[in-house]
Formats: structure tokens, sequence, C-alpha cells
């Protein structure tokens, strides 16, 4: 049997942030016997590469670890070193907000028509999940242009570029959106 092919593109796993509304640091936290980083970085085993991107290595980490480039507290600081970094013409950026991705959803996201698209972001509702999109990397001079200017809106910079967003049947709540311990305990009632 042939395994498949893997995704020709590079996933950065997300560990900055304070967590100041979950208390503790998101991607330590255990679900079923495994962090949520665990979780996350299997998930990806359908992409090429895979790394994970902070503000300091810790310790307790083995995988591929890229500092972040910028000394600023914004998510498109994970963005930018993303795609500064970036070995590949598109690059999946994931949050350990999301700790119940898998690699269905990241799957359905790829297959989604790419011609002349910058980003590939999911919605579920009305609400957008710009930390667990595809990006390409062609736009990065433009991205740093706004970050030179001190413009750090993730969503101001998506609506700047040709961005599709695509609404997600997610039934299996793949994409929950996990920022407090209420958040975490009805994680665990679902899976």
């Amino acid at each position: 049997m042939n395994k498949p092919t893997k995704i020709p593109a590079t996933a950065y796993i997300l560990i900055g942030g304070e967590s100041k509304r979950f208390g503790s640091l998101k991607w330590q936290t255990t679900i079923n016997g495994q962090t949520i980083l665990d979780r996350i970085w299997d998930a990806c085993d359908g992409i090429g590469n895979r790394y994970v991107i902070g503000k300091k290595k810790p310790d307790s980490i083995s995988y591929p670890f890229i500092k972040d480039e910028l000394e600023i507290n914004a998510p498109i600081n994970g963005l930018y070193t993303a795609l500064k970094n970036a070995k590949t013409d598109w690059i999946l950026l994931l949050s350990c907000d999301l700790p119940l991705i898998d690699s269905n959803t990241i799957l359905e996201l790829w297959n989604v028509n790419k011609t002349e698209l910058d980003a590939i972001v999911p919605m579920t509702g009305d609400q957008a999940h710009p930390l667990c999109a595809f990006y390409h990397t062609r736009f990065f001079m433009a991205l740093e242009s706004r970050v030179e200017k001190g413009e750090f809106s993730l969503k101001g910079f998506l609506d700047s570029i040709l961005t599709k967003y695509v609404e997600m049947d997610d039934p299996e709540k793949s994409l929950f959106n996990m920022n407090t311990m209420d958040d975490f305990n009805q994680i665990t009632s679902i899976k």
C-alpha cells in the first residue's frame, strides 16, 4: 500500500502568547494524555515539514523550533516569522488555540482551488480562523512593509491581500477555539 503524498507546504505551530485568560501555557495542557502541541503536531503529519514558533524554545520541546523574528506580542508575529523562514510556496499557520484540529480539516483547506490566492482561511459561522490558515509566501514583502509601519492587525492584512474565506462544516469541532479553562472543559466533554 502506497503512503499518501505529503502536502507540499510547511506547517508552523505557534506556542507564543501569554495565555492570560487560560491561566497556563496552552501547548502544555493535556487532552487524553497527549499535550496540545503533540496533538497539533500529529494532525500535521500529512504536511512536508513542521516547525514550532515561539519567543524562546522551552527545554521540553524536541521539535524543530524557530524563535519569533519580531519583539511584538501579536499574532502577525507568527505569520511574519513563518513566511520569513519558509522554504515552500505555501505555509500552514496553526495556533495552540485549536487543540482539536485534525488532518481532515487541514486537507479540506488545502484542496481549495488556490489559483491566484494569497491566503485560505476557514470560517465557522461568522468566525474566521486566520491562525489555522494556508498562506502563500509571495506576499511577504507586503507584510514586511505593514509591520515596518507598525500595522499589526492580522485581519487588516488579510483584507489587503487575496484571501478566500472557506465556510467549513465542523461537526467534530476541529476548529473549536480554546482561550479559557471553560473552553478547555467544553473540549474535554467533546473528545
